[in-house]
């Protein structure tokens, strides 16, 4: 009997001050003007944004996807009390892929450093414009995949990631500067949910070969 999924449509639901959302509150726009040319300042960055859908354990699979215009940001799972002031992937309540590196973060306490890294997903390469994200979580198992474009980018959360047994929202954090693509311009970045999203299917070759 194959597994049940559950295809997510929701809304942004907590997030803040430096994120506003449209009148469908499916479209997230950072809102905050362009940090200093010397860099941002230290946790001013990826500020967990969660959305209204809860997802708990042992009710199957769950599929949700969103349209980003950068590839500066953060995706993943978060608990309900994780707090929107601070960086996505960087406490014990979220669970993040750094779009720009591929690194899958939980409860990471600095750039650079390898700690609260728990994988890499090596086969993701995103434009600077962004592009469609896709994300499956599996309820029993506590397990996140990563698609792009409709493509399968490997496991970002295997079942030792601590998602399992708990109940957790979809997440993402935008930065609030772009370094590589600055003609994106102040309030455009931005994070859209997608509705009618169906789930992608994952060949047993890419089963594999891909973490």
């Amino acid at each position: 009997m194959a597994k049940r999924i559950t295809t997510c449509s929701f809304v942004w639901d907590k997030f803040s001050n430096a994120y506003e959302v449209d009148g469908t509150k499916k479209k997230l726009t950072f809102k905050h003007a362009p940090q200093p040319s010397t860099g941002p300042k230290p946790g001013s960055m990826y500020h967990t944004v969660l959305a209204s859908q809860a997802m708990v354990p042992n009710t199957g699979k769950y599929y949700w996807e969103f349209a980003a215009s950068v590839d500066n940001l953060k995706i993943g799972v978060a608990l309900s009390d994780c707090p929107t002031d601070v960086e996505m992937g960087y406490n014990n309540k979220s669970w993040s892929v750094y779009i720009q590196t591929g690194e899958c973060e939980h409860d990471r306490q600095e750039r650079l450093k390898p700690e609260g890294v728990q994988r890499r997903l090596w086969r993701l390469v995103v434009p600077i414009s962004g592009g469609k994200f896709g994300c499956l979580l599996d309820t029993k198992n506590g397990t996140l995949q990563l698609f792009f474009n409709g493509e399968y980018q490997g496991m970002a959360f295997d079942e030792a990631s601590g998602i399992k047994g708990k109940t957790v929202y979809p997440a993402v954090g935008i930065a609030g500067i772009e370094d590589n693509n600055r003609a994106i311009g102040f309030g455009k970045k931005y994070c859209h949910i997608l509705d009618d999203a169906v789930a992608p299917k994952i060949s047993s070759v890419e089963k594999k070969v891909i973490c």
